[in-house]
């Protein structure tokens, strides 16, 4: 790999990197009915990398998007980076499982990512407060992260077709 290619990949990397945390800090101020329920925008950055690049790179998006998010906000440690924290781990995960194991579309892989987020928060939210009773707010979680998870799923999907027809390569 050239020194161009490789200023060329990690510029696009930290340009997926820093659009990830932008929609990652607006999201919260996106009116959302239901308590805990949020669209995932940030995730069609992580799909993105996944599809462009590969899962590492999916990975350290994912990631360093938590750690820099948290960060800005003030909230590192707290509460509520455990929880974005855990359901970006496990959702990271599942995708990659899910796509050597499988033949899911992005669409798919986006909505299972949804689910497997949703539960890895729940996990962590009753592991800090030491009862299993947030275990019943799931399937309400996982009734709006199919919705959002095919919103977000789709908009990767057209992103990354109009840059592959732009002819773009990594």
């Amino acid at each position: 790999m050239t020194t161009r290619s490789k200023t060329r990949r990690l510029t696009l990397l930290t340009m997926l990197l820093a659009m990830s945390i932008l929609l990652h800090m607006m999201e919260p101020s996106l009116p959302i009915p239901v308590p805990g329920v949020k669209l995932g925008l940030a995730n069609i950055l992580g799909l993105i990398t996944f599809f462009m690049f590969s899962y590492k790179e999916m990975f350290n998006v994912n990631l360093m998007r938590v750690l820099i998010a948290s960060l800005l906000r003030g909230i590192i440690f707290g509460t509520g980076f455990w929880l974005s924290m855990a359901g970006v781990l496990l959702s990271t995960t599942m995708v990659i499982l899910l796509r050597k194991t499988t033949k899911l579309s992005i669409v798919g892989l986006s909505v299972a990512s949804a689910t497997f987020h949703c539960l890895g928060q729940i996990l962590v939210i009753c592991f800090l407060n030491s009862t299993w009773l947030m275990v019943y707010w799931l399937p309400i979680m996982w009734i709006s992260a199919v919705p959002t998870g095919i919103i977000t799923g789709t908009l990767a999907h057209q992103v990354l077709r109009r840059i592959m027809k732009g002819g773009y390569s990594v």
